[in-house]
Order: C-alpha cells, then sequence, then structure tokens
C-alpha cells in the first residue's frame, strides 16, 4: 500500500493476513513515498505486536540465490532454540514454505506456502513450530531473515523437501531444482524422532 509521505513522522504500520494454517502470517508494511523514493518498514515490535507478532527477534541474515530454481529446507530447530520466522524478498521472488510439526497439532504434517516479493514487499511469518523452507523464483534473488533465536546447528533439523506427504506445489520439479547440500538427505516427515 503505497502512501505519501507526509511532513510529521509517522509510526510504522502492518496489515496481516492469516494464511491457511493457524501460526502462519502474510504480512504487508505500509510504503512511504517521497521525493526520493520510498520508505518501508521491515521491523517494529510495536507494530508487529498489533498484528499478533510477539516474538523478539535476535538474529538477521541475507541470503542470496544465484539463480532461478534453488531450494533451501525445511528446517526447524528444536527446544530451547525453536524459532520464529519473519521472510522479506529485498530482490526478486520467493516462493516460501512453512510445514506444522507440532505434535499433537490440528494440522500436523499441512504446508503453508506463499509468494512473496521485492515488489510486493511481502513479508511471511511463521510461529516456532514450523519447519521453513523455500525456492528462489528469479535470478540473484536476496532475502533478509530474521529469527527469534540463534542457529544452533545441534538442534537444527530437516525434512525432505520434497515429501510427497506433504503434497506441497514447488515450483519446480525434482529433476531441475538445485537443492542446497544440507539439505539433499533430510528425513520425511514420517521418520522424524525429534519433534516440537
Amino acid at each position: 500500500m503505497m502512501e505519501p509521505a507526509s511532513s510529521h513522522s509517522r509510526s510504522a504500520m502492518f496489515h496481516a493476513t492469516p494464511l491457511a494454517i493457524p501460526g502462519l502470517l502474510l504480512i504487508r508494511p505500509d510504503t512511504v513515498m517521497d521525493q526520493q523514493g520510498w520508505t518501508s518498514a521491515v521491523y517494529n515490535e510495536t507494530a508487529l505486536g498489533a498484528v499478533g507478532v510477539h516474538d523478539r527477534f535476535v538474529d538477521d541474515r541475507i541470503i542470496y540465490a544465484d539463480k532461478s530454481g534453488n531450494v533451501r529446507g525445511l528446517r526447524y530447530q528444536l527446544a530451547p532454540a525453536s524459532q520464529a520466522t519473519l521472510l522479506r524478498v529485498l530482490h526478486g521472488r520467493l516462493f516460501v514454505v512453512a510445514v506444522d510439526v507440532r505434535r499433537g497439532s490440528s494440522t500436523f504434517g499441512r504446508a503453508g506456502t506463499a509468494t512473496i516479493s521485492y515488489m510486493g514487499s511481502e513479508q511471511f511469518y511463521a510461529m516456532p513450530g514450523f519447519a521453513v523452507g523455500w525456492c528462489s523464483l528469479d535470478t540473484a534473488t536476496q532475502i533478509l531473515l530474521k529469527t527469534s533465536a540463534d542457529t544452533s546447528p545441534e538442534l537444527m533439523r530437516g525434512i525432505a523437501w520434497d515429501d510427497p506427504a506433504l503434497k506441497i506445489e514447488w515450483p519446480v520439479s525434482p529433476e531441475v531444482a538445485e537443492v542446497m547440500i544440507a539439505d539433499t538427505d533430510q528425513p520425511l516427515l514420517a521418520g522424524q524422532q525429534d519433534l516440537l
């Protein structure tokens, strides 16, 4: 949503659309135009809290995907370092997936998906308890990843990105996907011993 800049400062505003699985949101920040371009918020604790995001994010990373069809994930971390995730695209487009890995959840094993882009300014939010992955849809895709816990290799777990039981309609086939090496031998969800 583009708005003209005003002469006074204004607080960041976000608009959230719940996805099919509770705990997943598509968030759109207001974008304010001025004579030099535009400004768009990524994170504001109060404004995100107003749309249901109450996590404290402690780690920011920029991830670069050199070509379309790069696949990363599906990954999650065990407690006490389970992570909420907030993703935004800085250049290009991204297909994002989050799979509910909370034992006992009514949506366990279901996947929520969305496509986010630099031009759209959307952000994808997943609360702790979801395995997150994505596929780049353009060359030179740049991603801002915010998480609510530091990365902990000993607590990191993964699920096969192409697990047929998840019924994810990826935009690339296994034959052409370029999967990150760390994600090529992940187990199926049914074979997971460590879940949240």
